[in-house]
């Protein structure tokens, strides 16, 4: 518990000094394109500590792949762990989400508050492979999602993430064709230890696929105010069922 307390105080004294000039720039780079590098945002050491906690917990879902019926584990070659086992088996990637300073440095980029999301859904750690099923255009859910890239292939090999900005999912149209036709397609470099900020629900974005290695990531979701009240309940699951489309 003391190394957490320790984390989380190093992150909470480096957020209070961060340049607001930083911030206004990645408010800006948001707002035009959708996606913010802000890796200036925490210092190495807190990075390295949740690139640990992430590793160490897909680790331990690897042992628990073991467990499976013969050959199961084997394809599972995707991974996707939930807020629950991130709760359950990590400690500073949620007292880090709980950080108030993160919270309101996001809101200054953001240009609005930034608000947790219901439990299960505030964390997300995911693994891809070269061989898994990539590529998936899609929305997300939330508005807001940090991602902190742990593992990831050199660019060469793919693995960058592309930003369609300013678009949203049509329940009654979902197609993604006609919107990258008609839209800039912009792509971002990203490499281990990079940490960005993307506006997930009115960006449509993807990971390129990668020719070999794996991509790795811890990701952070948060809501708009919006989506705090009734009918953004009703919009979310509405989206759940349309949203994600193959292109």
């Amino acid at each position: 518990m003391m190394r957490v307390h320790n984390t989380v105080d190093t992150a909470r004294r480096h957020l209070r000094e961060v340049d607001p000039s930083a911030l206004d720039h990645a408010r800006k780079r948001l707002a035009e394109t959708g996606i913010a590098k802000l890796s200036f945002l925490l210092p190495h050491r807190v990075k390295r500590v949740l690139a640990a906690e992430t590793l160490a917990l897909l680790d331990h879902h690897r042992q628990w792949g073991e467990l499976l019926p013969e050959g199961e584990g084997l394809a599972r070659q995707q991974v996707d762990l939930t807020g629950a086992d991130v709760a359950a088996h990590t400690a500073c990637i949620p007292r880090l989400y709980d950080c108030e300073p993160l919270r309101h440095s996001l809101s200054m980029i953001t240009a609005e508050p930034v608000l947790p999301c219901p439990e299960p859904e505030r964390f997300h750690v995911s693994r891809r492979r070269h061989d898994d099923a990539l590529g998936r255009w899609h929305w997300d859910a939330y508005a807001f999602t940090l991602v902190l890239v742990v593992e990831c292939p050199p660019l060469a090999e793919g693995g960058f993430v592309q930003t369609v900005a300013h678009t949203c999912p049509d329940p009654y149209d979902a197609d993604v064709h006609r919107i990258l036709t008609r839209n800039p397609i912009h792509s971002w470099e990203l490499g281990p230890g990079d940490l960005y900020l993307l506006r997930t629900d009115t960006t449509l974005h993807r990971v390129h696929p990668f020719a070999h290695g794996r991509r790795t990531t811890v990701a952070m979701s948060f809501a708009a105010r919006t989506e705090r009240d009734a009918v953004g309940l009703l919009k979310r699951s509405t989206r759940a069922e349309s949203q994600t489309v193959i292109a």
